[in-house]
């Protein structure tokens, strides 16, 4: 995130007055067919208009909602604004029809035109009874429904698509900056049917990309900054957001402040993830909304807080509490690259995912996904679904911290921008990644089953900790395929056996880098570095041609290496694959401690330009 340092996408500059008539004037434009909204340049940028929580307004002070509504109204071309959200808490108390009437009043001064469509929909305090589930409700006692019904939306904006079978959640289409969106506004306690209708909508329009608004998502830590996901923002995250690419950009309201985040989906895309509530402050917000531009010139979304209450105010009357904006910044967004192959792993559009690419782990932030319990995943650069999760060994005790940890020191090769730090050793415990690796099913063996690489590169790049020692972090796991080497043999029906791992890149007794493999030939010798240092970035390469394996390390052809005949590699689909621990006999243990940036599995012989060593 960056901060907002021009304002091109403010054309025209703000108003210094306005109409606060409480008449449903139509602004500067016309009432026409208008089929996704407002006539919009197909060339030029754009914005989004953002309500949040106008409860305290409809009770107190509804000219401050009105100055709102009007606002877009009489500025929509000027400004670009090409459609409105409303966040919900429309009311402050359902069972009180005044503040329906003045609620109305706002509203209908954008339903005058066709070519200021919006999108609205309820929140707690708009329902009798907020502790029910959306289907739970009684319809019929329903103010909200009475005051928005779907035939009030249809009736005026041709962007409205329908409605679940309730009636509070809803779905637009508009068109704008030479693309259609999607808008998808939810109640503000969806149930399960409410999501499977949600997944519908998405299923029906699989191409056009998605914002996606409700009441309740993202709440605000104790230092008034950090977004957090509420239990609702979780669910919608887990069952619909995160899965369904298209989703690019969220809102919600209800807790008071302003934060926001930027989430990682499947498919490693960003999420631009936000909460806005004004409701807590002068005058339950003094009209502040939100507006967010759409600059596809520069990248980027731009946003900013704007009260048109207050900038109808002349500025030498304004007292110190009338607040004009706030909260300015930008967001990068590639909107063409964001917006095309939607679910279809993405991801795999990294600069080191080479032809031939089976799995490829970068352990740094950036493809790290977002989890809204803290968990820890990695996404599959490869674009092949083999996401890692973290996993815990020997029960360790205290901050996950003390055992891992995600580092932004770059290795001086490679394409990570920071490496996962692993700290934990078999004496007091910690943890490791770990995926059932649904990709690395590879070719078939003799034996007909699945699970035989012919060829290979396995590349890993790597540094020992400063305070590595013998006892704590022997025959320790950089690269592990768990099953036991016995297993694997019987699996591909070859005459070989052993407890040790059937594939290991280890760290040794000694403190060599160890290879230890499994091929259609059988269990073969093992590839041997020299004693590495501690506190030093090491490529590590590890080729089969077909006919023998061979390490390099740092380029540097190891000694003891391709003795022995070694047919590809075999492994057992569906058994797990981990970075960062050992296993014996099909158990795991023996935790790695030190860094890993980045893991590459490629089914070819790769050529030295190729390796990740030269990048």
């Amino acid at each position: 995130m960056k901060c907002l340092s021009r304002n091109a996408w403010w054309r025209g500059g703000l108003p210094i007055a306005m109409s606060l008539m409480l008449s449903a004037c139509g602004g500067d434009g016309s009432s026409g067919n208008s089929t996704t909204g407002p006539v919009v340049d197909s060339d030029a940028n754009f914005t989004l208009a953002v309500i949040p929580d106008t409860q305290k307004y409809a009770r107190y002070s509804p000219e401050r909602f009105l100055a709102q509504t009007q606002w877009i109204a009489d500025n929509y071309r000027q400004e670009g604004v090409a459609f409105t959200v409303h966040l919900g808490d429309v009311v402050d108390q359902a069972d009180e029809p005044s503040e329906w009437t003045y609620a109305r009043q706002a509203m209908q001064v954008l339903e005058a035109n066709a070519d200021t469509p919006y999108s609205v929909l309820p929140g707690n305090h708009d329902v009798m009874d907020s502790s029910q589930w959306d289907n739970e409700r009684s319809l019929a006692s329903e103010p909200y429904l009475n005051h928005f019904p779907a035939s009030l939306q249809a009736g005026n904006f041709t962007t409205f698509q329908g409605t679940d079978s309730t009636g509070f959640s809803s779905y637009h289409i508009f068109s704008a900056g030479g693309r259609e969106y999607l808008v998808l506004a939810l109640d503000w306690r969806s149930s399960e049917q409410t999501v499977t209708w949600a997944q519908s909508v998405l299923d029906q329009h699989p191409d056009l990309p998605v914002i996606l608004t409700t009441h309740q998502l993202l709440n605000i830590a104790g230092d008034g900054e950090t977004a957090i996901f509420t239990d609702h923002g979780a669910m919608l995250w887990d069952r619909l957001i995160r899965s369904n690419d298209q989703i690019f950009l969220t809102f919600n309201g209800h807790h008071h402040g302003e934060a926001m985040m930027v989430g990682k989906n499947d498919y490693g895309r960003d999420v631009v993830i936000v909460v806005v509530d004004y409701q807590s402050g002068f005058w339950g917000g003094n009209g502040m909304m939100q507006l967010v531009g759409f600059d596809a010139a520069n990248d980027e979304l731009d946003f900013r807080s704007f009260s048109p209450w207050v900038a109808a105010i002349p500025e030498g009357q304004r007292q110190p509490q009338d607040e004009l904006s706030r909260w300015e910044f930008s967001v990068p967004m590639d909107f063409d690259a964001r917006f095309s192959a939607f679910n279809q792993g993405a991801v795999d559009d990294e600069p080191g995912n080479i032809d031939g690419t089976q799995a490829y782990w970068i352990l740094d932030e950036a493809h790290r996904a977002t989890t809204t319990n803290g968990n820890v995943e990695f996404l599959d650069a490869s674009g092949n679904g083999n996401s890692l999760h973290l996993a815990s060994f020997n029960d360790p005790q205290g901050d996950l911290s003390n055992y891992f940890s995600l580092t932004n020191e770059p290795a001086p090769f490679g394409y990570a921008d920071g490496a996962a730090s692993f700290r934990g050793n078999n004496r007091v415990g910690g943890y490791y990644l770990t995926t059932e690796a649904p990709g690395l099913t590879f070719s078939t063996s003799e034996s007909g089953n699945a699970g035989y690489l012919p060829t290979y590169t396995i590349e890993a790049i790597v540094r020992l900790p400063e305070d590595w020692s013998s006892e704590d972090n022997k025959w320790s796991g950089i690269l592990n395929h768990r099953p036991q080497i016995s297993r694997v043999c019987d699996y591909h029906q070859v005459d070989c056996s052993g407890g040790d791992a059937s594939l290991g890149l280890n760290v040794s007794s000694l403190k060599e880098f160890q290879w230890v493999s499994t091929s259609q030939n059988g269990k073969g010798p093992d590839n041997w570095s020299w004693e590495v240092m501690n506190g030093y970035w090491y490529h590590i390469a590890l080729i089969n041609d077909g006919e023998k394996v061979q390490m390099y390390v740092d380029g540097s052809l190891v000694m003891r290496t391709g003795v022995g005949e070694q047919q590809g590699l075999l492994v057992e689909p569906g058994q797990p694959w981990s970075i960062g621990i050992n296993s014996w006999e099909g158990e795991p243990g023996n935790l790695f401690a030190g860094d890993v940036a980045e893991i590459r599995i490629n089914r070819r012989v790769l050529d030295r330009s190729e390796w990740l060593l030269n990048r």
